[in-house]
């Protein structure tokens, strides 16, 4: 008692709120340093003692990072990768699942077939990196936008599965019986009954998918060359032989950063409602 008496005095409320601030600071500093950056002119980047507060504000650096390093272009391919990725994964990741679950399949090859979605996602993706490229470079797809969600479909696949299989598990099976009862097929039962029950976990599960992809850059680099470069690969392009070039650099970073940022917190709802779901049933 005295111990935990002890704690509770040293976690009071003023120091729970200094810890509370310096979380906060530490959250929101970087994202305060890209975007102060990404206006500053370039003699701030090297002053010492380094510059907190931009002096003058400037938007060259956007300028620059659309013209000279075709942001655009880059934020086009992050799109269609990761939402082609994310619609691709989850029609087929949450067929699979509801197989899985609801499917005529035996009981012990559905063990089987979630043991290996499983140990899928326990190798490291650079594992499989020089077999992959001579695949796409086979069938003609080096520097294609298709390319890329193709592997991160095939990469996001397991993690898609594995977490709707805990959604779909805590739909009522008594739902199943009685649709079944109403003349409903295994994909009638699957599109019009059990998927819109579990909506806030295929929003949730959409959304990692979507991270993951946009954030994607190992295959990325591998297998792009100049058309199909997202936005990763380009902002990598800034650290050169002479130094890293600062300004377009933050310009572009918060190209990559911000489109995320602004649809999770579109979405955090559905987010908070599908994780907490899944919390639930663990």
């Amino acid at each position: 008692m005295r111990s935990k008496s002890y704690l509770s005095n040293f976690l009071g409320f003023p120091t729970r709120v200094i810890v509370l601030i310096l979380l906060f600071i530490s959250i929101l500093f970087p994202f305060y340093w890209l975007i102060t950056n990404a206006f500053k002119v370039e003699q701030e980047y090297f002053a010492s003692p380094p510059v907190v507060f931009p002096s003058k504000i400037t938007f060259q650096n956007f300028i620059d990072a659309v013209k000279k390093y075709e942001m655009f272009k880059g934020l086009k391919n992050s799109l269609l990768i990761a939402t082609g990725t994310t619609v691709l994964t989850l029609i087929s990741g949450s067929m699979a699942a509801y197989a899985l679950i609801n499917g005529a399949l035996p009981r012990k090859l559905k063990r089987v077939f979630g043991g290996w979605f499983l140990v899928q996602k326990m190798y490291p993706a650079v594992v499989v990196a020089v077999p992959v490229f001579y695949i796409i470079r086979t069938l003609g797809l080096l520097d294609n936008v298709l390319s890329l969600i193709i592997m991160n479909t095939s990469f996001n696949l397991p993690l898609v599965i594995i977490l709707m299989i805990g959604f779909y598990q805590e739909v009522p099976y008594e739902v199943e019986e009685q649709s079944m009862l109403d003349g409903c097929n295994l994909f009638q039962r699957y599109f019009y009954i059990t998927t819109p029950m579990v909506k806030p976990g295929l929003v949730a599960t959409g959304m990692l998918t979507f991270v993951y992809s946009w954030n994607e850059f190992l295959y990325a680099v591998i297998l792009t060359v100049n058309k199909a470069k997202p936005l990763t690969v380009t902002i990598a392009g800034f650290i050169t032989d002479k130094g890293l070039i600062w300004g377009p650099m933050a310009a572009m970073g918060c190209a990559v950063v911000f489109p995320v940022l602004i649809i999770m917190w579109l979405m955090q709802r559905d987010f908070i409602s599908g994780i907490s779901a899944g919390a639930l049933k663990g």
